[in-house]
């Protein structure tokens, strides 16, 4: 059996967004000072939505154990859920995106079989309705880069794969 993708939190790279999140509350909590209405807007909006950000954040930093493995038996994203993914639920496995923004796509026969019980779950609909899947894999925050994930999907599952935007699948 080969061995298992596994990722970690990083915490040095969740620090650092956390850093820049609690910064930009700081800028908001200044815009909070002007007389003009857009600015004091725009510097509540900064104050909630990094805020979150900085929450979410603080959160990841006390994370323990892998966040993602990918091996023999499917998928285990546990920002997602705690439950494995097995390769026969996948109907189709994309690469979508570039830097930053890249995402190993999965689309599931019976998507309502693996509903995500965290943060992400919330965000589903939005990525199902861009073209991202039911469930948008990515690398953010974590120990291990993005080749080495889309590596594992080739590794585990190459006849699942298809063609995504704006990333060229490998040859199996």
């Amino acid at each position: 059996m080969e061995p298992a993708f596994t990722a970690y939190v990083s915490r040095w790279r969740i620090g650092l967004v956390v850093v820049g999140a609690l910064g930009f509350v700081a800028a908001g909590i200044f815009m909070l000072r002007a007389k003009d209405l857009f600015t004091v807007t725009i510097g509540w909006a900064a104050i909630l939505f990094f805020g979150l950000c900085a929450i979410v954040g603080i959160r990841q930093l006390f994370r323990f154990g892998p966040v993602m493995e990918v091996d023999a038996r499917g998928v285990r994203w546990r920002r997602w859920s705690n439950d494995l993914i097995p390769w026969s639920a996948m109907s189709r496995i994309e690469v979508q995106g570039a830097g930053l923004g890249s995402f190993v796509c999965l689309w599931l026969h019976e998507p309502e079989l693996y509903r995500s019980r965290h943060l992400m779950g919330w965000l589903a609909g939005a990525n199902k309705g861009m073209g991202f899947g039911d469930i948008p894999l990515n690398m953010m925050g974590t120990d291990r880069r993005f080749d080495d994930l889309v590596e594992a999907f080739d590794r585990f599952a190459p006849r699942r794969r298809g063609r995504g935007r704006g990333r060229p699948a490998r040859p199996a």
